[in-house]
């Protein structure tokens, strides 16, 4: 129960930021910001990425300041490179930063309940600072509110930490908690290289060539795909913590795998409900097949992780993750481009992780459900039934090839 919570106040916490934002102040404006902070926001994010692999190498109560030692070599790095052209708002990345460090420790050490209040308090602030705003209370700019949204509920995050477990390195500990800082960190840059690019690289480089508006549209159509992992009831930091205990890690690779693909199945077909019923909003929705190709993809990469194939991403990111940078350069030059380039990219990657790595799930599901789904993008111009159809199929391979049973929900160990 307190998981779904989580998800819950996640999805919410994901979505009133990209939306409520966005309809405020407008695409417009929104894009301007986006523009502005782009640089920031892959900052970030290249933090939360590399930094949930701590939970497989690294003793809970040192997640924290292992993390935000992290956190510091990413700020002065960024630091540096402003001094030779603005990459952003300092101040928003470091409290993101701090804000991602001190969720990843809630997380290591299970203080699941606390979790809960840090994304309650997130929300509370986040509208406190909006309703002041507009009220012309104390006028705030968009970068101003979000910084108050992360530092905040990071405060009563790190009370939490420092009483509940999480502990400060000495001597001996000190230097080997460094010493791990620096030997992982180019590991952990390399496993997690091609989220990095879809998530930030791209919106970066369309900065470059899209209007604000159309940017502003992307990031609100790619969040909408994003939220995969938080539209699910089970936290995906729950599920790679289930894994890496080993404690009958395939069995639940399959279960949560089929569910999964029976649930993003349903989600999508509401989807395009909703689309049917209101035609305008159907623009944000064209990526819907790409739901559970994501999240297959960040479950599986997880479960490798936890498997011990650590070589083999990093060997797949790295060859994957040049092509695709050349693929951006030379071949997204438009909105449209960007949308189907995003599918394939997570499509290819998933197909590669299986076809290398043999997880255990049948290659014949993988082809059709990776391959299909950029297809069913690029046919949503003509009719919306291509989508509809790929949906449904999900359906059939969850039940009749997976076999997914009523009695595999009550096995979950998350």
């Amino acid at each position: 129960m307190v998981n779904l919570l989580i998800q819950a106040l996640t999805l919410i916490s994901g979505l009133v930021v990209n939306f409520v934002i966005p309809g405020l102040y407008g695409l417009e404006a929104y894009g301007e910001f986006i523009k502005v902070n782009v640089l920031v926001f892959l900052f970030q994010k290249l933090l939360d990425i590399i930094n949930e692999q701590l939970l497989a190498s690294v003793e809970p109560e040192y997640i924290l300041v292992t993390s935000l030692f992290m956190a510091i070599l990413i700020f002065l790095l960024f630091s540096g490179l402003s001094l030779l052209t603005d990459l952003g708002n300092p101040l928003l990345l470091s409290v993101m930063l701090l804000s991602s460090a001190c969720l990843l420790s809630l997380f290591g050490l299970r203080l699941y309940r606390w979790i809960v209040w840090y994304l309650v308090l997130f929300l509370g602030v986040f509208f406190t600072a909006l309703f002041v705003s507009h009220q012309n209370i104390w006028s705030l700019s968009i970068a101003e509110i979000l910084s108050l949204t992360n530092l905040i509920p990071c405060l009563l995050a790190l009370v939490a930490l420092f009483t509940h477990g999480a502990k400060l390195p000495f001597g001996k500990q000190l230097r080997s908690t460094l010493w791990q800082v620096i030997t992982l960190l180019p590991r952990m840059i390399s496993i997690t290289l091609f989220f990095n690019l879809f998530t930030n690289i791209l919106p970066y480089i369309l900065s470059k060539i899209l209007p604000v508006r159309e940017l502003g549209l992307f990031r609100v159509i790619v969040s909408i795909i994003q939220s995969a992992t938080s539209l699910f009831p089970i936290n995906v930091r729950a599920v790679f913590v289930s894994f890496i205990s080993g404690g009958q890690r395939q069995d639940q690779y399959r279960i949560i795998m089929s569910i999964a693909l029976m649930y993003f199945a349903l989600v999508g077909l509401f989807g395009y409900f909703v689309s049917w019923l209101f035609p305008k909003y159907s623009g944000y929705l064209v990526l819907l097949p790409c739901l559970p190709v994501l999240y297959w993809t960040v479950v599986t990469e997880r479960y490798l992780i936890a498997s011990g194939f650590q070589r083999r991403i990093v060997a797949i990111n790295v060859s994957l993750g040049c092509l695709a940078v050349v693929c951006m350069i030379f071949f997204v030059q438009g909105l449209e481009a960007a949308k189907v380039f995003y599918a394939l990219g997570f499509s290819t990657y998933l197909l590669t992780l299986h076809l290398l790595c043999r997880p255990g799930i049948q290659l014949p599901v993988i082809f059709w459900v990776a391959i299909l789904s950029p297809l069913s993008i690029v046919m949503a111009n003509v009719s919306l039934i291509c989508g509809i159809l790929y949906m449904c199929s999900l359906l059939i391979i969850a039940t009749w090839t997976l076999r997914l049973r009523l009695a595999d929900f009550r096995k979950l160990r998350f």
